[in-house]
């Protein structure tokens, strides 16, 4: 079964403070796997705090979001939508974006939006995908390795990958915060709601 994630990299920020930003608090329990409940999170090496959420283009890595958590820090937002074969991932600072890469099958296999100055190393590997592409058939293949190409630029950065990575001591659960805790520019969703609509990624993005 395919996946529909996103997750939420920050560095230079307080994981403390970074939950109350995103309005969400610990629950106490621990995940071994960063899908398994609907909100988790984990310290990753090089001074990075990932924010996991169990839905592609969740509310937390839309673009008013990321302006904000992004203010005197830097982070990272992706997302795979297995079941589509849609990925997407940007990076930011400061209350700016820096670069963007999207993936949608939908628009043909070898579909890719580059925007911005990309991570380094992401050109060896776009050159690398591409030839594996190429050499599986091309737009006629049945695998797309063009959808892991925003997900490595978000792995260049963050060393962070949402079916690789598996912190010793797991998957932080996390929760909506309750009271005053929760910002109210970014409404926590009840855990048990139903997934949103699927939206174009022109949502997360400036025009």
């Amino acid at each position: 079964m395919g996946l529909s994630i996103s997750w939420l990299p920050v560095k230079g920020k307080e994981s403390e403070v970074v939950l109350r930003e995103l309005g969400l608090a610990l629950m106490g329990e621990r995940d071994e796997l960063p899908a398994e409940s609907p909100v988790a999170a984990a310290s990753l090496p090089g001074g990075w705090y990932v924010v996991i959420f169990d839905r592609y283009e969740h509310e937390s890595v839309r673009e008013d979001v990321l302006e904000r958590v992004s203010t005197g820090c830097d982070v990272v937002a992706a997302g795979a939508e297995e079941h589509l074969m849609s990925s997407f991932a940007s990076g930011w600072r400061d209350g700016q974006r820096l670069w963007w890469i999207s993936h949608d099958a939908d628009k043909g296999v070898y579909d890719l939006e580059v925007e911005g100055r990309v991570p380094n190393g992401f050109d060896r590997v776009r050159r690398e995908r591409l030839d594996e592409q190429g050499g599986a058939g091309g737009s006629e293949a049945d695998v797309d390795y063009v959808f892991d190409l925003p997900l490595e630029a978000a792995k260049l950065v963050t060393g962070f990958s949402h079916d690789e990575t598996e912190p010793d001591d797991g998957f932080a659960v996390l929760t909506p915060a309750a009271g005053d805790r929760a910002p109210r520019d970014v409404p926590p969703a009840p855990a048990d709601e139903a997934p949103a609509p699927k939206r174009r990624l022109s949502l997360f993005r400036r025009s």
